[in-house]
């Protein structure tokens, strides 16, 4: 009987696997290729709100946005899977930095746009990223770190357009917190040197100069501190700048003729990125301001934040400066400075998530919910903004309202402490004694040193 399944499973696992043969649009070779186009697609597209906000949400800069889109589509069309949506976007990150998500979501940051100088180097580092969507190197990379079955699950749920939050809201935002590692992180060395050859190819078939990517590689070379040493590199996923010049320099000698020169449009990008680059001035500023706020010196913070201002009405200077004044328990001066960002950007929805949090300290719960309930509409996955919803219906007395946006706070993310005493509060006051402390066991668990822990423990005491 065993016997008899375990060959069913075995002859089932063969079908499932050899249906899943595909030929790879790179190497030309057969491959095991579970996840449909659809599939990839679908899960890039519900993690892209998440990473987009991870990295500052989108560069309020249409113009720019549709220059580097123009750009982006060109380096696709010529990609060995032209055939899937491509979306390009800016992101508002100083940080230098370009990535990829499964299925077609692109990104470069503000911070990297600052530092090119062509046409040419955009389009290859485009063509990089477009490169690790067609050869499918993130859906692999997943697939490894979260397991076949996890992902299956949630790509199942994804393509289905599932909306069954409480079950599977957190699962699938697993996605998108593993793809923010896997940004963070970088691909393998072999990927990222088959992504540098890629970028060289589409750039070239664009009609752009493939020495874009050698330029590139040599840019961001120069923005580190040095290259690591030989045993350094055996710990990092990316190879050494000067490897990856090199073995791109190979490749580029190995191409045909007419595919070793095009143009590097240096005046058209010039003119595109003028802005920004103005822009990104008063950036440096903010950046700066954001260092000493977060090692408390708050008046170095605030100097730094009213230079961003002086030069650049911007929107995120005043939300540092709203954040310092939260920090010192002025919370009308935050609040003011918060609705400043939303005359600048109505959509911030850390001003908005701000705005309810400094309502709620001001004992103000009704007002703090219409805040609260645009961030999650503009984001659904925010987490911190349920928290704080969830928070401002408890001290309203309407428990039976507050349990909801609590429980997706803690689908979204089950180690956030202050949801975990929230609903136990609220569990509580609807006389649900075991529901209320395995709650605040849950608080004490995912942290052990926390005001909001503290008065968990305190609850467990008296009700133990």
């Amino acid at each position: 009987m065993v016997r008899n399944v375990s060959l069913t499973v075995v002859i089932t696992l063969l079908i499932f696997i050899y249906g899943g043969c595909a030929i790879n649009p790179i190497t030309g070779k057969k491959e095991v290729m579970i996840f449909s186009d659809k599939q990839e697609v679908a899960l890039g597209k519900n993690s892209d709100p998440d990473i987009r906000w991870q990295f500052g949400g989108t560069y309020d800069d249409p113009e720019i946005q549709r220059y580097v889109e123009k750009i982006g589509q060109s380096v696709a069309a010529v990609s060995h899977r032209s055939d899937i949506p491509y979306h390009f976007t800016v992101v508002d990150d100083s940080v230098v930095n370009a990535f990829a998500l499964p299925g077609g979501y692109i990104y470069i940051s503000r911070g990297l746009l600052a530092h090119l100088d062509n046409e040419a180097q955009l389009s290859a580092i485009l063509g990089h990223e477009t490169g690790h969507v067609a050869a499918r190197h993130g859906m692999k990379r997943l697939q490894s770190i979260l397991g076949f079955n996890v992902l299956l699950g949630i790509v199942d749920q994804v393509a289905s357009g599932s909306e069954d939050y409480r079950r599977w809201r957190g699962l699938i935002k697993t996605t998108s917190q593993v793809a923010f590692t896997m940004v963070i992180q970088g691909y393998s060395r072999g990927d990222e040197l088959e992504s540098d050859e890629l970028g060289a190819l589409y750039a070239s078939k664009a009609g752009y100069d493939p020495d874009g990517m050698m330029q590139t590689l040599e840019i961001l070379g120069s923005l580190h501190n040095g290259e690591p040493s030989a045993i350094e590199e055996l710990f990092r996923s990316h190879p050494k700048d000067s490897k990856r010049i090199e073995n791109v320099k190979d490749y580029i000698k190995e191409m045909p003729p007419e595919r070793q020169n095009g143009i590097l449009n240096k005046s058209e990008f010039a003119l595109a990125v003028k802005d920004l680059k103005l822009a990104q001035e008063a950036y440096n500023h903010y950046d700066k301001a954001e260092f000493h706020r977060r090692e408390g010196r708050y008046q170095e913070a605030l100097d730094e934040y009213n230079k961003a201002l002086q030069m650049r009405n911007l929107a995120k200077p005043h939300h540092g400066i709203g954040l310092v004044y939260e920090a010192q328990g002025n919370y009308d001066s935050a609040i003011r400075e918060y609705e400043t960002v939303l005359q600048i950007d109505p959509n911030y929805i850390f001003s908005l998530n701000a705005i309810g949090r400094s309502y709620i300290k001001l004992k103000r719960y009704n007002d703090a919910l219409p805040k609260l309930k645009k961030a999650v509409e503009i984001y659904e996955n925010f987490d911190d903004a349920y928290a704080n919803m969830g928070e401002a219906y408890y001290n309203l007395n309407k428990y039976s309202e507050s349990v909801e946006p609590l429980e997706m706070a803690l689908a979204l993310n089950e180690n956030h402490p202050r949801a975990h005493t929230t609903l136990g509060l609220t569990y509580e006051a609807l006389g649900e004694k075991e529901k209320a402390i395995a709650e605040y066991e849950k608080a004490v668990a995912v942290a052990p040193q926390n005001d909001y822990t503290n008065i968990a423990k305190d609850r467990l005491e008296k009700l133990k």
